[in-house]
């Protein structure tokens, strides 16, 4: 999806007539996947040793610098093609965005014709209580990418919504063909999946459900930060993330809460990181906390 982004941003321009616009900014801290243009677009940059050169025209900026993407953009002019960006970012740690961070970028491409992508892999179809981050944080992309959530991972799916300001310039021309697809594009069996996954998770209330979530795993990671169990506790939704004191050891912690029958991620050397499927139930959310709060405690 990320790849697939990322080549429309830049053809767009191409059919618009502005060739020159190849540049894409994307953030340090973000994850985009592992082909190669997404991870050329990775704020992580032990993702990209060993493979070589990258995709040329890809760059970072700090996370959450405005300032210092207001400079590269003015400085590079008419060769940006987009900005790439997380609502949320994931698996870099778990950081949700300043605030008017979004706005913000949304601004920016706005005053430099460049266009807005939200990776919303992570973000998308339910996981912070809104159908995606770009409703959350009220930000329009000019292309969205999605996957994971859209069939609960039942089915590899993946694609992107693709806004007017890119779609216009790719229809103006009648007689242009779209070189661009993948062996198993548009797979019907995949497609299935997607729409009863999207059922279900009306059916089910899963929207309000992420934000009940979000909202225990929040109050109970923040409660040990008061406590002092932990540093501080960041996230939105059903995204949250616990920020250890230097003293702990994610890892340690990650393996000793599988031994008491529960599952964190270990990101970083100073994080543990908490995005359950949303239909988990009370008693099981309260057990994935109860667990962390006593392995991040050494007991």
């Amino acid at each position: 999806a990320v790849d697939s982004a990322m080549k429309l941003a830049r053809l767009a321009h191409v059919q618009a007539g502005r060739p020159e616009r190849t540049v894409i900014i994307s953030r340090m801290r973000g994850y985009h996947g592992t082909n190669y243009g997404g991870t050329s677009a990775q704020g992580l940059p032990l993702n990209k040793v060993g493979y070589g050169p990258l995709v040329p025209d890809v760059e970072q900026v700090a996370s959450d610098d405005l300032e210092a993407l207001s400079v590269l953009m003015t400085q590079r002019g008419n060769t940006i093609a987009a900005i790439l960006a997380e609502p949320l970012q994931g698996a870099g740690g778990v950081y949700p965005p300043s605030a008017d961070y979004l706005k913000g970028l949304r601004k920016l491409c706005d005053q430099h014709g460049a266009f807005l992508i939200f990776d919303e892999v992570i973000t998308g179809f339910a996981r912070l209580g809104t159908w995606f981050g770009a409703d959350f944080y009220g930000v329009n992309p000019d292309l969205l990418c999605f996957a994971k959530a859209v069939t609960s991972g039942y089915q590899p799916l993946g694609g992107v919504f693709v806004g007017d300001a890119v779609r216009k310039p790719l229809e103006a021309d009648p007689d242009f063909f779209l070189r661009h697809g993948y062996t198993y594009s548009g797979h019907a069996s995949a497609c299935v999946a997607a729409l009863v996954n999207l059922e279900i998770i009306e059916r089910e209330g899963l929207r309000d459900r992420a934000t009940v979530i979000g909202k225990r795993i929040g109050d109970a990671l923040k409660a040990l930060a008061q406590d002092g169990v932990i540093d501080h506790a960041r996230g939105d939704g059903a995204v949250w993330a616990a920020g250890l004191h230097a003293s702990q050891n994610n890892v340690k912690i990650r393996d000793r809460m599988l031994e008491l029958g529960a599952i964190t991620r270990a990101i970083n050397a100073d994080t543990n990181t908490f995005c359950p499927p949303l239909v988990i139930t009370d008693s099981q959310l309260d057990k994935l906390l109860d667990t962390f709060a006593k392995a991040a405690s050494g007991k």
